[in-house]
């Protein structure tokens, strides 16, 4: 079965290792599956205010690039996934800051029942990598 597949690379830098999701993308058209990539590079997405009126509204009070990404594209995916820079033992700040803005999708009907992690670091073995997936498990937990 042909599946939505999101692929979101968070690294701002422009030709950075991130872009390996370039060939998970490739992949996953030959298996043939619809795939969309989105960079957040040159993206205007700002911090979520914690006001948590996407509750009930199912909006976010701020108007700014994450609208389009989060609703348009997020909310269809059947699969998400997610390339991002280790930075401190941790998935970069931009991922970080688009999971907060996810939050109007908490209540709806969301697609994606698969969410996938691809990481790159300077520093070598697991501890890095093993981080960075605890922050991202513990978003799609909340989900």
């Amino acid at each position: 079965m042909s599946k939505r597949v999101l692929v979101i690379s968070t690294s701002l830098r422009g030709d950075s290792n991130s872009d390996l999701l370039q060939q998970f993308a490739q992949g996953a058209r030959q298996a043939g599956h619809e795939v969309e990539a989105v960079s957040l590079a040159g993206k205007d997405i700002r911090f979520c205010k914690g006001c948590l009126a996407c509750q009930t509204t199912g909006r976010c009070v701020i108007h700014d690039g994450a609208d389009a990404i989060v609703k348009e594209k997020m909310l269809h995916a059947d699969v998400l996934v997610f390339a991002t820079p280790i930075y401190y033992y941790e998935m970069c700040g931009q991922m970080k800051t688009l999971l907060d803005r996810m939050n109007p999708l908490y209540s709806s009907d969301y697609a994606f029942r698969e969410v996938y992690m691809i990481a790159t670091a300077a520093d070598g073995g697991d501890a890095p990598f093993e981080k960075a997936y605890n922050g991202l498990q513990g978003w799609v937990d909340c989900f």
